[in-house]
């Protein structure tokens, strides 16, 4: 074929991964296709794929392939619905000590030497995530999140340049409802910079058309307000009266649509997945907070040296900065830990927020209009 079509090179290799024969041709591509990834795509067992040229004498069915095509749109629904994971290790490093000043105790005291560190395995899952905000248009934005599959803390991006494919277990059912809470944490916080430029763009467009509105209503209201006093019946002045009483509910209905026409929704869909496995040297940090006393585990990741806090009860990152609660000395990072006022009123971890939904706000200049005739 002339050139590198997109959508040729993208249907090569998604039916090669299946486990079809390809070859390219002039015309397009041949394919010998297993029965089980033919009749998902509707296509037969033996066939050629189109790309625009015109197909020469062959004795295999020819189907059209094209950016656009039924057959293109299945198979990137089919590629779409199979979300590659990979499983790799990390060698680890000698071990090292753990700093003086880690954790940084913003609220709480030391209660005791360190204990020696002790070397264990650890699971981390790195995902791979599309962000998107649609609406009266679509934005997305790509997204990397590293998460602690024992607690699912969101914890510094590892280095996978010396990673080696190695067979592992799968996820179970509790680390997939803890991987899938921390993603949801982790886009809740990352949402709003990574689309800020189109959250913008919404707020601009609300406060635009409200204006607007404003300015109509308030005008088209003067204007009937002087057709009342120019009418020259009772009856004709009463019509116009009730007609021009009509305009607030006439405003409130503008203001739904324009609610309904400006609102979005963000979703997110999980590219590819790295599974990663390697070892931890772990320090238990006896802390004492008032008159209780605990224990926090720091670790240090083999692999780079990283070095991971425990998970905050607020936001769910790994935090060395950290508050604890007054009661059940829950973890809150420097963020979530209210300056350290953290009686069990305050405490997110006490007592769990309700989850905030993403909003754009913008003043309603509408909201002050008298219309109609009604009292200021």
């Amino acid at each position: 074929m002339a050139g590198r079509d997109p959508a040729a090179e993208f249907l090569r290799l998604h039916l090669a991964a299946l486990g079809g024969v390809i070859e390219e041709h002039p015309d397009g591509l041949e394919a010998l296709l297993p029965v089980e990834v033919a009749e998902p795509l509707r296509v037969p067992e033996e066939v050629r794929f189109s790309f625009g040229a015109e197909p020469g004498d062959t004795a295999a069915p020819v189907v059209d392939a094209r950016l656009g095509s039924p057959l293109l749109e299945r198979a990137v629904a089919q590629r779409r619905e199979r979300h590659p994971v990979a499983v790799v290790a990390i060698a680890g490093e000698l071990p090292r000590p753990l700093p003086d000043h880690v954790p940084v105790l913003l609220n709480a005291v030391r209660g005791g030497p360190v204990s020696p560190a002790v070397r264990q395995p650890a699971r981390y899952l790195v995902t791979h995530l599309r962000i998107t905000l649609q609406g009266d248009e679509v934005r997305s934005a790509m997204f990397n999140h590293t998460l602690r599959l024992e607690d699912g803390a969101a914890v510094s991006a590892l280095r996978l340049a010396d990673a080696y494919a190695v067979g592992a277990a799968s996820l179970t059912a509790t680390q997939r409802q803890i991987a899938a809470e921390s993603v949801r944490r982790a886009i809740r916080r990352a949402a709003p910079k990574l689309l800020g430029g189109a959250l913008d763009a919404i707020g601009r467009r609300a406060r635009r058309d409200l204006t607007r509105m404003a300015e109509y209503y308030a005008s088209l209201d003067i204007e009937m307000a002087r057709a009342v006093e120019r009418a020259r019946s009772e009856d004709e002045r009463a019509r116009r009266r009730a007609k021009r009483a009509l305009l607030t509910d006439e405003l409130a209905a503008r203001r739904v649509q324009v609610r309904e026409r400006l609102s979005a929704r963000v979703s997110t869909e999980l590219i590819a997945a790295v599974l990663v496995e390697s070892e931890t040297d772990r320090f238990a940090v006896p802390v004492r907070r008032r008159t209780r006393s605990d224990t926090l585990l720091i670790q240090r990741r083999a692999a780079d040296g990283a070095l991971e806090g425990p998970r905050c009860a607020g936001c769910g990152i790994s935090t060395l900065e950290l508050y604890l609660c007054d009661e059940r000395l829950h973890v809150l990072c420097s963020n979530c830990g209210q300056q350290g006022r953290l009686d069990a009123a305050r405490c997110v971890g006490c007592r769990p927020r309700a989850v905030s939904h993403l909003a754009v706000s913008v003043e309603d200049v509408t909201a002050s209009l008298r219309l109609g005739g009604s009292a200021g």
